[in-house]
């Protein structure tokens, strides 16, 4: 007991640097108690203790310790990639050029997406305020980059992991192959509609991000227009990636989405009645010029408030896949002989009135000019617009979806071929005894060297 005692006065005792242990300094507090005597002793013990305690302390011998060097921390992900995004958009809404010298976009022709959303919000579609101007600046950027002479801007297509924003331009010239490529051969089936015809009217650019790079993407095939009417996938947002699905589609997400892109617009473009008239003596796959006649008076918005007042404004796709029937192969026909070859689909074209089944109308008026707007029922996402003040005419077009039609049934994927019957079993032939073999050869020979005999020419009669 009593060494314990000891050992915890000992402890008790270990002073600081200054000198001073807790032994001491219980008893100087104590002592300072005592000699004072405060009524409150117990409310002022912590009190003394403090005086106590600066009585020891000095604040010119005490050493301040260095501050560390502070150690730069990692920005996050996600702060990594806000910091991107803001750069990137700060450089993408800078004006071009400069007061004394603005940009010159010539004769070229870019939409006004700002104005397009101001129709479309009427019937609560399309883009925010401040998406739209970072698409229509984008847009710009893309017609000085391209030297394009129209663009405009075709919609949103909506993806799992990321969407496309899609321009629709024509080229001022469209660029070249790369020296030392050779052009891939053309694909089997129907053969391909040309550069600036059909489905490859336009040329499409899509980007996942607006402030970002846009890509080109390629003409559409007729394959692979058939081919995605048999499947139905969502989209990536990766132009690389693959279309697993069955059939087989011929191509990459980029091909994909160029398909759903043209079916939508050889579906989709309206424009009111009578504002296109079909060329005189127009060639298979002409499009509607504008009508120009002196006694054309614009269609009232009023009046597209029903079916009756919207038109197609391009071909529609065939079932061939193409918005013209190919020319037949060569046939040599006898006299009143009939072609054998199926007679070609009755093609699809411009001008022909819309279905109340297939497009849902209405006009709205909100303080403003009224504006007419078609909803599409076979795509939905789909919208046209037109309006009319005094005898300027305004038609737009949007689209903000999945890029699928609509099914009048759940989707079913097509089955895989039946599978091959076994054959038949195999009997197997009786081997012909050597002697009637040796027979028929015989009766072989002997009936060649009579043959042989009687053509030989008679040694007597030559002499």
């Amino acid at each position: 007991m009593g060494s314990e005692v000891a050992a915890g006065k000992a402890f008790l005792r270990k002073t600081n640097a200054d000198g001073v242990s807790v032994y001491s300094h219980i008893t100087e507090v104590l002592a300072t108690l005592l000699a004072q005597k405060p009524e409150n002793a117990l409310d002022v013990l912590e009190g003394v203790s403090l005086a106590c305690k600066q009585k020891h302390y000095s604040a010119a011998a005490t050493v301040v310790p260095e501050t560390p060097p502070e150690v730069p921390v990692a920005p996050s992900s996600v702060e990594a990639s806000a910091s991107a995004w803001h750069a990137a958009n700060v450089s993408l809404l800078t004006p071009p050029g400069t007061v004394e010298e603005p940009v010159d976009y010539g004769e070229a022709v870019v939409k006004d997406v700002l104005a397009e959303r101001a129709l479309f919000e009427c019937a609560g579609v399309g883009l925010g305020k401040e998406e739209s101007y970072r698409v229509y600046s984008s847009l710009l950027a893309l017609q000085q980059s391209k030297k394009l002479t129209f663009v405009r801007f075709f919609g949103k297509v909506l993806g799992t992991g990321a969407d496309y924003y899609v321009a629709e331009a024509t080229w001022e010239t469209p660029p070249e192959p790369p020296e030392g490529e050779e052009p891939p051969p053309p694909p089997p089936g129907a053969p391909v509609e040309e550069h600036t015809t059909g489905c490859n009217t336009y040329v499409y650019f899509v980007t996942t991000d607006v402030a970002g790079e846009w890509t080109a993407l390629p003409d559409v095939t007729p394959q692979q227009i058939v081919a995605s009417k048999s499947i139905r996938k969502f989209l990536t947002g990766d132009l690389s990636a693959d279309v697993r699905a069955y059939p087989p589609f011929p191509g990459k997400e980029k091909e994909y989405l160029r398909t759903q892109i043209a079916r939508i617009v050889q579906a989709t473009a309206l424009e009111a009645v009578g504002t296109s008239v079909m060329p005189e003596e127009a060639e298979a796959g002409a499009l509607p010029v504008a009508n120009e006649a002196e006694d054309y008076v614009p269609t009232p918005t009023a009046s597209l408030a029903a079916a009756s007042g919207w038109c197609t404004k391009v071909y529609g796709i065939l079932d061939v896949g193409r918005t013209v029937n190919p020319p037949p192969p060569e046939e040599e026909l006898e006299e009143g002989e009939e072609s054998k070859l199926p007679k070609p689909q009755p093609e699809i074209i411009p001008l022909t009135a819309i279905s109340e089944a297939e497009w849902s109308t209405d006009v709205y008026e909100h303080g403003g000019p009224a504006v007419a707007i078609a909803r599409s029922q076979l795509w939905p996402g789909a919208f046209s617009a037109y309006t009319c003040v005094g005898k300027l005419q305004t038609t737009a077009s949007l689209y903000i979806g999945y890029g699928h039609p609509a099914l009048s049934a759940p989707f079913a994927m097509l089955p895989p071929p039946p599978f091959q019957t076994e054959p038949d079993e195999l009997v197997e032939q009786v081997d012909m005894p050597l002697e009637d073999e040796n027979v028929a050869v015989v009766a072989a020979a002997t009936a060649a060297l009579a043959e042989e005999a009687a053509n030989m020419e008679d040694p007597a009669a030559e002499e």
